[in-house]
């Protein structure tokens, strides 16, 4: 038995049964699929082969497949080089200074996040109940586990998985808690992950004011343009601190109780005072002036979850 190599499934099949004239097998079980590629696009993650579109990476793994046909196994591929960008692409960038109109809001001075105080913590594993009930099949919820519960064995065998978030950048795949990273998607799925521990086959219950924001960024030669798109933010509820010139706490209060918080742990360091930020109707947008004036090859360190603030 070979795992299916059709994006989208997961499934186990005779690779040995032979098909019919016709593409068919009375043996072999249907596949659901996806023909298609991924598309990462402005936070949101689906298939070119269909419509639907999600933000969290784990519900873009759950996308049923859109297309019927036979288990294929998955043929080994040769990674392609990373892509250049092309040399005729500029980028243009707005100096809100000279708009009357606009609601830059300059940076805080450092000495206003004085009482924001870096603690570093070691992560901590949450595993299911030990006399959870899990139903057959269900599949491991860590992040770069493919593993499936088969009885009351697999509570206790190893899983491999990757504690942090995925990371997709100018072409390059990988995970926030190690350094791997590929150039195509089918790779990136097979980065071994980074911490061993037990297998979690009950998601975790998340808080339902907590709301998922997604960003895009870019940078030119001086900025790095930060966009976070939440729709109705409160601005005079909401709370936009730097604890350092590495560092951005953004929590944002939105209609009906609910919000979007998140410490942005950057890869390189930025000039408060040069600095700014706008909250508008649809997104809140963050100016961050490079300095020193470098490029920076991704926006966010990888031990990222691996920090929090005290207030």
């Amino acid at each position: 038995m070979v795992k299916c190599g059709n994006n989208g499934c997961n499934m186990e099949f005779d690779k040995d049964l032979k098909l019919k004239d016709d593409g068919s097998h009375d043996d072999r079980q249907d596949c659901c699929f996806h023909p298609g590629s991924p598309v990462f696009h402005e936070g949101y993650k689906g298939w070119s082969c269909c419509k639907k579109r999600v933000v969290e990476f784990d519900e873009f793994l759950k996308i049923p497949g859109c297309t019927i046909g036979v288990h294929q196994e998955k043929e080994k591929t040769t990674p392609q080089p990373k892509p250049q960008p092309s040399s005729t692409e500029t980028i243009t960038v707005t100096n809100n200074n000279n708009n009357s109109n606009n609601n830059s809001v300059p940076l805080p001075k450092p000495t206003v996040a004085k009482k924001l105080v870096p603690v570093k913590i070691e992560y901590v594993e949450t595993n299911d109940p030990e006399d959870a009930i899990i139903a057959e099949n269900a599949k491991c919820t860590r992040n770069g586990c493919n593993y499936h519960y088969k009885d009351e064995s697999s509570k206790t065998e190893v899983c491999q998985y990757h504690p942090g978030e995925p990371v997709f950048h100018e072409g390059s795949k990988g995970w926030s808690c190690c350094k791997p990273k590929a150039a195509i998607f089918e790779e990136f799925l097979k980065i071994k992950g980074c911490k061993s521990g037990k297998h979690k086959f009950i998601p975790e219950k998340k808080d339902e004011n907590m709301q998922p924001c997604r960003h895009d960024w870019y940078q030119s030669f001086e900025y790095i343009n930060l966009s976070i798109y939440a729709k109705g933010v409160i601005a005079e509820s909401s709370v936009i601190e730097f604890p350092d010139n590495k560092s951005l706490l953004v929590n944002l209060q939105l209609p009906n109780d609910k919000y979007f918080k998140k410490l942005y742990n950057f890869a390189n360091t930025f000039s408060i005072e040069k600095s700014k930020f706008d909250i508008l109707k649809t997104k809140l947008e963050v100016k961050l002036y490079k300095d020193p004036q470098e490029a920076w090859s991704k926006l966010e360190d990888s031990e990222l979850d691996l920090f929090r603030y005290q207030v």
